[in-house]
């Protein structure tokens, strides 16, 4: 392999590796141009879409903790079972 080829190579894989980076950031930027009037809703959407999915996992937590409370009420009290934990030293 010659000297020429070798730096083809590189070059060929230089300019694959760029545009696969190109590829990623534009992944993350903006779509397009978005008016000044629009931005500021995206925003206020983004908040609120973010704290009513905050809503969401604490009532899923909270709903989770009243299921363990009855799971650990029916055992011992209905069933009679015991429930313990023996912590080594």
């Amino acid at each position: 392999m010659t000297d020429l080829e070798r730096l083809l190579r590189l070059l060929g894989a230089s300019r694959d590796a760029w545009l696969t980076a190109r590829r990623l950031w534009a992944f993350w930027g903006p779509l397009g141009e978005a008016s000044t009037w629009i931005t500021p809703l995206v925003a206020v959407g983004s908040v609120l879409s973010l704290a009513l999915l905050t809503g969401v996992a604490v009532t899923a937590l909270a709903t989770l903790l009243v299921a363990l409370m009855l799971l650990y009420y029916l055992l011992s009290e209905v069933f009679g079972v015991s429930v313990e934990l023996n912590l080594p030293n």
